[in-house]
């Protein structure tokens, strides 16, 4: 990652701004929008604990338009001010970048991404971002690895009225959540070689991700490790075609 020249006039969304920075890939791909990164920390309830949040935001070349938004979020593990920027930065702005959209990276504020508190932070967080740009509400998506994709199964079935698609990477749908997800377009990517969610625990539940919703896909990687994230950047690379089409289907 490299950070270029400073950005200049950017607003909090709610609380502290805490800092302001040009964001492109090293080295910048042909074409790609440049990208100004705020880390600002999110009041999500009156009184509440702040919540760091990375928001990445396309700079247009010319009128503004209706830009998609992408919820990023990060596995588990100690929580540090960095982790949902780091995450971003590691998989999901490389991969994702060429769609153009909002993308947000907010630090998990609870027990892991199905937890009540960090549902409503969320929820809310995308409430205030909607409202400061300019967003297509029918390309809307959530992505996250490991603890993130177990988030992302979780708010895809809950939220569909926001969410037009997910993308989960490394992660397990909970029973519950499978009941929910026969009409959300999914991408769901996994690797053979997973530790943490082994293809013996994992292939029942998308196998019947497969049977009740048409509108799955599932892109099984060859070898790779639960703690190798920054290498499904290529596969997640992939969704990004997939995803243009699923939102075209909503």
């Amino acid at each position: 990652m490299k950070q270029t020249r400073r950005a200049a006039g950017a607003i909090g969304i709610s609380g502290l701004l805490l800092c302001s920075t040009a964001w492109a890939a090293d080295p910048p791909a042909q074409n790609a929008p440049i990208y100004v990164r705020t880390v600002e920390e999110f009041e999500y309830r009156p009184g509440s604990p702040r919540m760091t949040t990375a928001i990445y935001s396309p700079q247009p070349d010319g009128p503004r338009e209706r830009m998609p938004l992408i919820l990023a979020l990060h596995f588990g593990g100690p929580v540090t001010p960095t982790t949902g920027r780091d995450f971003a930065e590691m998989l999901v702005l490389p991969a994702l970048r060429e769609l153009g959209a909002v993308i947000l990276a907010p630090n998990c504020p609870g027990r892991g991404w199905t937890d009540p508190i960090s549902e409503e932070a969320v929820l809310k967080l995308i409430a205030v971002v909607r409202k400061r740009f300019l967003i297509d509400k029918r390309r809307v998506a959530v992505t996250g690895f490991s603890m993130g994709a177990i988030g992302a199964y979780r708010l895809a079935a809950r939220h569909p009225e926001l969410f037009k698609a997910a993308i989960p990477v490394s992660g397990i749908p909970s029973s519950e959540d499978l009941a929910s997800l026969r009409d959300m377009p999914l991408f769901i990517i996994h690797s053979d070689g997973d530790e943490v969610f082994p293809m013996d625990e994992a292939g029942p539940a998308f196998e019947i991700l497969r049977q009740k919703n048409p509108a799955t896909r599932i892109d099984i990687l060859g070898g790779l490790s639960h703690y190798q994230t920054a290498a499904y950047v290529p596969a997640l690379k992939k969704a990004a075609a997939w995803l243009k089409k699923a939102w075209k289907s909503r």
